[in-house]
């Protein structure tokens, strides 16, 4: 293979491909962990864009010849690849809006600590929940789904193909409202226990005023919150199982309305 066929062909094509798997790398939960070195996720996506390039060499793919319509063109590229990670991304951050609300309703949502995934200050109960919901992500092989998606995009939307005329903001934040009901419903348990417990020592006050119904309270809340939470493990994965289970309808959906448009 002559230089000149690496530069006409492969090379325009690797490129697009490797923007569009940094879009991915950069945003995807797991492979864009803040752990993972920034020279591994770099890896990565060049070795996704290698694997992907042959598959798209007979589309006879060439870049725009002026520099704004090259910087749209990768630009459009990279949004693709990101849209695919911050539509997995919002199911984790609505799985750690459930903890710190949990947390909360518990009475230990100050003191929080540097989450080492997200590089950000988050409570002991949203860091259990983390690690319960990336271990059953990978349980139920969502790391594949999201590398099925990112191949699947090359058929539905192909690159050099992409608008910004769409709606697929629209479905995304449609995602996003999704996430906010699955963190509401796996806080359901810790608050519908928090409620009874309050309801208890309320009525507690009222038969016994002598008690100090705060301090009570207080080792109560934890008690319960973290009895209740332990026993509700089982189900709460159960419930992001079935989550995730769901994302390879919802991201062909996506890839389906990236074709009229992001």
């Amino acid at each position: 293979m002559t230089l000149e066929v690496i530069l006409g062909r492969w090379a325009p094509t690797f490129l697009l491909l490797l923007v569009r798997c940094s879009g991915v790398a950069a945003f995807a939960p797991v492979f864009s962990g803040a752990t993972v070195p920034a020279v591994m996720r770099a890896g990565l996506a060049g070795g996704l864009a290698l694997v992907l390039t042959p598959l798209m060499m007979d589309r006879g793919l060439r870049l725009p010849s002026d520099g704004l319509g090259l910087m749209v063109t990768l630009l459009g590229e990279l949004a693709i690849g990101a849209v695919l990670g911050l539509a997995v991304r919002f199911l984790f951050a609505g799985i750690s809006m459930a903890g710190d609300v949990a947390a909360v309703q518990m009475g230990v949502g100050l003191p929080a600590a540097l989450n080492p995934l997200s590089m950000i200050q988050s409570t002991s109960v949203s860091n259990l929940i983390d690690q319960i919901a990336i271990l059953t992500f990978l349980a139920v092989g969502g790391h594949h789904t999201v590398l099925a998606a990112l191949a699947q995009s090359l058929t539905l939307a192909p690159p050099l193909s992409v608008k910004f005329d769409g709606g697929t903001m629209e479905y995304l934040v449609g995602m996003f409202q999704a996430a906010l009901v699955l963190a509401i419903r796996l806080a359901a348990p810790v608050g519908a226990a928090m409620l009874v417990s309050m309801v208890a020592l309320g009525i507690l006050a009222r038969v016994a005023p002598q008690l100090n119904v705060f301090m009570l309270a207080f080792a109560l809340s934890i008690g319960v919150g973290v009895l209740v939470l332990l026993a509700a493990l089982p189900v709460l994965s159960a419930v992001m199982s079935h989550s995730f289970l769901e994302l390879p309808a919802n991201l062909t959906s996506l890839l389906g309305r990236m074709r009229h448009g992001l």
